[in-house]
């Protein structure tokens, strides 16, 4: 009887009792049964009005504003959460990917650092690898290449399998010129994986035409332009640099072209359309 006349409550008829973190996460149970999203959130803060560190709540919160794409609040809840849990990885998780969304990348960077300070023998090795790659993308961005390439290593033995670390990994070994054979091993991996990925297929070709492997390299590029590669501009650019290599260059100059009209901002694309001929960066 009890328990009827509590659900009945938080259903619509009247319950003159104050509220109870127990009578409200029934009702929250409730509403996420029944997908009432718009009125769990509230129904959750309610219950973190009454028992801030209430771990079920948070931790649904931060579902929902993931689920949202609503970073600011990702963030907002993940940061309360931390001073309840300092020790529990899945919050800094998403707290720096929220400020990574957000472009607030020393913040992202900060919050995995002691994220990864967290690690135990029975934490998550997807959620691990995850942090050490978008780590890794933060380095490289911010000119701390050796860094960078530490951090994709460390996201490999966690998750050995995770294919935006293997591209980016790559790809960054490609523009450095280095380990290039380490470097298409892992790009291959990717494109067995995501056959059609055109981001995956531009990076194997590019890695191809670093180790001068030329007419292979145009038949991945024109598989990366047939996967909707022709939308990027970075895409564009490698399609003009592997024609030219090949002894296209009429078909080289219509894509460099195209890549300019699309708003690349290489450093060398106009000096590659004037002078004819591919120059690297």
């Amino acid at each position: 009887e009890r328990w009827m006349q509590m659900f009945c409550a938080f259903v619509g008829q009247e319950w003159s009792d104050p509220e109870t973190v127990d009578m409200l996460t029934l009702y929250a149970s409730y509403l996420q049964m029944k997908h009432i999203n718009g009125q769990l959130e509230p129904a959750l803060e309610r219950i973190l009005k009454l028992e801030p560190d209430n771990q079920v709540a948070l931790y649904q919160l931060v579902q929902l504003a993931v689920h949202a794409n609503d970073y600011p609040k990702v963030a907002d809840i993940c940061t309360r959460a931390i001073m309840h849990y300092p020790e529990q990885l899945p919050y800094y998780f998403y707290l720096g990917f929220s400020y990574y969304q957000l472009e607030r990348q020393d913040k992202a960077l900060d919050v995995f650092r002691k994220g990864v300070r967290q690690i135990k023998p029975d934490t998550d090795h997807g959620i691990v690898a995850d942090m050490y790659s978008i780590m890794g993308d933060l380095y490289y961005s911010n000119g701390l290449k050796d860094s960078a390439f530490i951090a994709y290593d460390s996201c490999l033995v966690y998750n050995p399998e995770n294919v935006g670390c293997l591209n980016n990994y790559a790809y960054y070994l490609s523009l450095e010129k280095k380990d290039l054979d380490k470097a298409e091993e892992m790009s291959h991996r990717t494109i067995v994986a995501e056959p059609g990925n055109k981001t995956y297929i531009d990076t194997y070709a590019w890695i191809l035409f670093e180790k001068g492997n030329y007419a292979e390299a145009r038949i991945y590029i024109d598989n990366a332009m047939k996967n909707d590669g022709e939308k990027s501009d970075v895409i564009v650019e490698h399609c003009g640099d592997i024609y030219f290599m090949t002894g296209d260059v009429e078909g080289a100059l219509k894509y460099w072209k195209k890549a300019l009209e699309m708003g690349s901002e290489s450093k060398t694309l106009k000096e590659k359309i004037e002078k004819k001929k591919y120059i690297a960066e």
